[in-house]
């Protein structure tokens, strides 16, 4: 099922006969589809005795074609490929970011093609597990294919029982055989760099998006603190301290007059039992409250002073 897909997914013509020299290319005039190749007039007849492939006028072919051709492996008329972007690697029918991979098709899709689209109950897999799997299939060894062509065309040359017509068809599917293995290949190369960069783009996105929550919340906090200064500026202002530091000294000092008169008390009995000569167990205790409070009270104060300047 793999060779049939990367036969469907290989890339579009530029418009000339695919078997004729480069330099000397006539316009195409008639598709294999099932090879994905075109022909001039004159290969395509060479084309249909040695293969009995059906073949379709260019035109209509490269039409579907283009109707089935998959984002992964599109490339222009001209034969030259986009650079890799995110915009070109958006999902086609939703318009959002290729994030997940459809195993069984072969391409990247976005999460509306998995989820309800035509990927729905295919087997989906990350951009890296996918990365990953295509980068563990063997490529074609087009070196080795080439010399074993070329091996099986000097067997048949060498042959006295080939006729010129029948060599000449025996070659011509030999390097229609080898375009083929070199198209295939070519898929899987560029199928491997779209699929790096698809999720190496997924996890920048995602670092920038915790970037940016984090950023968020530095500049709430950012916020919230000049809006505190400028309260305190404002009572500074006004020629008072602000409510909120003076109101724990404030509740403080109401507990040192409730538990002062205690005190006194104790003084009292203290004056007393020094005249006597007996000093009551709990008095040193109350004198070590007193004196961590003075102490906390101490610190409260400087704490007023050194916000409200």
């Amino acid at each position: 099922m793999d060779v049939c897909m990367l036969e469907e997914d290989l890339p579009q013509m530029d418009g000339t006969c695919d078997a004729c020299e480069p330099d000397e290319a006539e316009s195409a005039l008639w598709m294999c589809v099932r090879c994905r190749f075109a022909f001039c007039s004159s290969h395509a007849d060479a084309h249909t005795q040695s293969t009995a492939h059906t073949l379709q006028p260019y035109s209509s072919a490269e039409a579907d074609t283009h109707s089935a051709e998959p984002q992964a492996a599109a490339l222009p008329p001209d034969g030259r490929r986009e650079t890799v972007s995110v915009e070109r690697l958006k999902c086609r029918d939703h318009g959002q970011e290729g994030a997940l991979y459809c195993k069984h098709d072969q391409r990247i899709i976005c999460v509306l093609c998995a989820v309800q689209g035509e990927h729905r109950g295919h087997q989906i897999i990350t951009l890296r597990e996918a990365y990953l799997w295509q980068k563990s299939k063997e490529g074609i060894d087009l070196l080795e294919q080439t010399h074993e062509i070329s091996e099986r065309i000097k067997a048949k040359w060498a042959s006295p029982d080939m006729s010129m017509e029948e060599l000449e068809a025996y070659v011509n599917q030999q390097f229609d055989e080898l375009q083929r293995l070199v198209r295939l290949e070519e898929w899987r190369v560029l199928h491997l760099v779209d699929l790096k960069e698809a999720f190496l783009t997924a996890q920048a996105a995602e670092k920038i998006s915790e970037i940016s929550a984090h950023t968020q919340t530095l500049q709430e906090e950012m916020d919230s603190i000049t809006h505190t200064l400028q309260q305190m500026e404002q009572v500074e202002e006004d020629g008072g301290a602000p409510a909120a530091l003076l109101a724990p000294l404030l509740a403080r000092r109401e507990e040192d007059a409730g538990g002062r008169a205690v005190r006194n008390t104790y003084k009292h009995t203290h004056t007393h039992s020094t005249k006597t000569g007996h000093t009551p167990a709990g008095y040193e205790r109350v004198l070590q409250v007193e004196k961590r409070e003075q102490q906390m009270i101490s610190v409260d104060t400087d704490m007023i002073s050194v916000n409200v300047s």
